[in-house]
């Protein structure tokens, strides 16, 4: 379990994971940054970030809401990807 991304130390990042689509369609689009999309198993999910006034970025993404359905496992790869990347 040490090597569990979810217990590593992430000092002075920063990151938003959005629940759901729809919530993600409605984040604010002021001082937002395309990211380079996550792909997994052949699904793409978008990812972005936020530039603060301070120069830090927050990065951001969505996921399934598990109303929709939702594959731990599948998104544990993609959360790996996200916070590793």
């Amino acid at each position: 379990m040490a090597n569990n991304i979810f217990f590593q130390p992430f000092v002075g990042k920063h990151y938003v994971v959005v629940w759901g689509k729809r919530l993600w369609d409605k984040m604010p689009g002021e001082r937002w940054q395309d990211g380079e999309a996550i792909v997994v198993d052949g699904c793409s999910t978008a990812t972005g970030a936020y530039l603060l006034s301070n120069g830090r970025r927050v990065k951001a993404m969505a996921v399934n809401h598990p109303s929709v359905g939702y594959s731990w496992d599948y998104w544990y790869r993609v959360l790996e990807k996200f916070f590793l990347h």
